[in-house]
């Protein structure tokens, strides 16, 4: 069989394997802005590949196709594949729109369901130069996040809306030198595009359940914009303590009150997993101000 289609089909393939080296060479050094947007890049490679790879096997049997394309990864290059890749494309594109439209969908059914209200900025700092709103959120949950979204306007082009969004409760239970280490902490992930990028990735994991290299990518992403979000808090602030204090305070209430787990956000991921990440969060704010961490207190 002749693979004159090769050099052509195969582009895709060395293009998502130069991205995933880029990505594992950039991910420590690398801006955050650069990392997520190869990320992406990445991921809508992945979904090309495996898209038309689904097509493949659909086409050539089912279980058979498996086993035959395991043999022999070469034959999806064929050119009879080509119609294929190019079916792949469409599916792709849409397996993304929907990610994206869904992600864009829970952001705005959350503000419309839940009661919301602006609130003041923290007079420390000034506001973002671009649209960004401060909310808060009536509800009895320790929550803090922010998302984007893409705003639709008959006399202007699409602009972008930045939403910071903190609970009532939370709000309560925090001082003011702690609600705006907490706020500082979300402008960080607004200013390294994960309201952007990084919310948008988490939904496609969520979407594909089954992969754990998406599963994977977004996970480790999301945990290092965690601790890059603190720095960027400990930048704008300079109170590396207070933004500490809020996390120690943030655990101990969520265990009292037995809430099951700590919300997605600033406090992590939940579960055991979430409370080491939040302990290692907080020794190395601690470590940061110079304070004894809990480890050493208690040595």
């Amino acid at each position: 069989m002749a693979f004159s289609s090769l050099p052509f089909l195969a582009v895709p393939v060395v293009l998502w394997c130069a991205l995933g080296v880029g990505l594992l060479l950039t991910f420590r050094r690398s801006t955050s802005e650069r990392l997520l947007r190869l990320a992406a890049c990445f991921v809508a490679l992945w979904a090309l590949l495996a898209t038309t790879s689904l097509l493949w096997v659909l086409r050539h049997g089912g279980l058979g196709g498996i086993g035959a394309l395991a043999r022999s990864p070469a034959l999806l290059f064929a050119p009879s594949s080509a119609p294929l890749w190019l079916w792949g494309g469409v599916g792709a594109f849409a397996l993304l729109a929907v990610a994206f439209v869904l992600n864009q969908a829970v952001g705005r059914g959350f503000l419309y369901l839940h009661e919301t209200e602006e609130i003041p900025w923290p007079s420390r700092f000034p506001r973002p130069r671009g649209a960004t709103s401060l909310l808060s959120l009536r509800s009895e949950r320790l929550e803090a996040f922010s998302f984007t979204l893409l705003e639709l306007s008959a006399r202007s082009l699409p602009r972008r809306r930045e939403v910071i969004v903190l609970s009532s409760r939370l709000l309560r239970v925090l001082d003011p030198q702690e609600m705006e280490a907490v706020v500082a902490h979300e402008l960080g992930h607004v200013r390294d595009l994960d309201s952007r990028y990084l919310t948008y990735l988490r939904t496609l994991a969520r979407l594909l359940r089954w992969d754990p290299v998406l599963a994977t990518v977004a996970g480790r992403l999301t945990r290092r914009e965690e601790f890059a979000a603190d720095l960027a808090a400990v930048e704008l602030t300079g109170r590396p303590l207070a933004l500490a204090r809020a996390l120690e305070k943030l655990l101990l209430l969520g265990n009292v009150r037995g809430s099951g787990r700590l919300v997605s956000g600033l406090f992590g991921p939940g579960g055991q997993p979430g409370r080491r990440e939040l302990d290692e969060r907080i020794a190395r704010l601690r470590s940061l101000a110079g304070a004894p961490t809990e480890a050493a207190q208690r040595a």
